[in-house]
């Protein structure tokens, strides 16, 4: 089995150490593509200490601005699209592990640090392989993936419970916990690891709570075929053949005075969701988990860029909710998907919809198309 990691970093790249001596110690170096996509202000010493491993002989790839303008010189219309200065720089990144035929992508952050008690790519394995295991039914069509971890909420000195990024406030409901001790198996097509440490919810959340996580869950689940949850772009793997619906969305549209930023992830995670639910496959939840260390962020102005994205997961709740038509590939799904996203954002008024907002949407549903077009051309 072939993993390609990709990340996409502004800094000077030191997380690299952490996974060569955690493949080092746990097996799996020589299967792994790592692909850390830089940025027009990444500093070299990012450059040097990912060539470090090149040189070694390892197919690990620093990709500058340089080489990712000459990989994406086929796709002119898909690079106008990835704008620099952003972490959209991640779907080069995706591209290549695509064009490298790796069998499993895995998404990190920067600030994702493999855990020693949790093997990294023994637990991302599960990928691409059926899985029997206890089935996540939640409360209304959502499973709170927070509710595995211990929670400490320092501010409030209570435990408990908090919801991930991007998770409707529409849904939010403690019944989100429901297991079903009754198994099922199913086909794994993402897999999506915990963390430790920070954990990944809205700025909102950490401004309140100031949690911190520990993942003592005791079993990994199948979310149930109708069940949705946030996945993020912080330790998930997806099978190969899920990236042609794997988009990761450009953000950065003004809304009255604000700017809709910090959801791409959410976005692209809920679109792939559903489209594993058309194809038939399944979304693992827990292991493996990593440390979060979360690089230094202004909550107030994390808070400002997220709250556009709160109203708009609410209002997409119709659309979230509708099952796709039944497909036989990913680019299929994809493609009834971005349809469906189009008709809806045409019908939205009210609150933050203007034409702008309107235009930006079905901008994201033709670049969705743009995308499966392109995995392809690829192929």
């Amino acid at each position: 089995m072939k993993f390609g990691i990709v990340v996409t970093t502004i800094y000077d790249g030191n997380f690299i150490h952490d996974y060569y001596k955690h493949f080092v110690m746990h097996g799996g170096l020589e299967n792994v593509n790592f692909y850390v996509v830089g940025d027009l202000s990444t500093p070299e010493v990012c450059r040097e200490q990912i060539e470090k491993y090149t040189q070694q002989g390892l197919p690990w790839y620093y990709l500058s601005p340089e080489a990712q303008k000459q990989f994406l010189e086929p796709f002119p219309k898909l690079a106008s699209e990835i704008p620099w200065k952003t972490d959209n720089r991640r779907n080069v990144g995706f591209l290549m592990a695509y064009r490298d035929r790796c069998d499993v992508i895995i998404a990190i952050d920067d600030d994702n640090y493999p855990r020693h008690q949790w093997p990294f790519l023994e637990g991302h394995a599960a990928v691409g392989k059926k899985a029997t295991l206890p089935t996540a039914v939640g409360h209304d069509g959502w499973f709170n993936l927070c509710s595995m971890m211990d929670i400490a909420c320092k501010s409030l000195d209570v435990q408990g419970t908090v919801y991930a990024r991007g998770f409707p406030y529409a849904r939010r409901n403690p019944n989100c916990s429901q297991i079903n001790s009754n198994v099922s198996t199913e086909v794994v097509a993402i897999n999506a690891g915990l963390w430790s440490g920070d954990p990944d919810v809205d700025a909102a959340t950490r401004l309140v709570t100031r949690c911190e996580a520990s993942a003592n869950f005791q079993e990994n689940y199948l979310l149930d075929s109708n069940v949705l949850m946030p996945i993020n772009t912080q330790n998930t793997a997806l099978i190969r053949d899920a990236i042609p619906a794997y988009y990761y969305v450009k953000m950065g549209h003004p809304i009255g005075g604000m700017k809709l930023d910090r959801f791409g992830d959410i976005f692209s995670g809920f679109f792939v969701q559903k489209c594993a639910q058309a194809v038939g496959h399944a979304v693992r939840v827990g292991s493996p988990v990593v440390d979060h260390r979360r690089s230094p962020h202004n909550l107030y102005k994390d808070l400002w860029h997220e709250l556009a994205g709160m109203v708009i997961i609410d209002d997409m709740l119709p659309l979230l909710e509708t099952p796709l038509s039944p497909a036989t590939t990913y680019g299929a799904a994809a493609y009834e998907l971005a349809d469906r996203l189009e008709a809806w954002t045409v019908e939205q008024q009210g609150f933050l919809w203007d034409d702008g907002l309107r235009t930006y949407f079905c901008n994201m549903a033709q670049n969705m198309k743009l995308w499966v077009d392109t995995c392809k051309e690829l192929d």
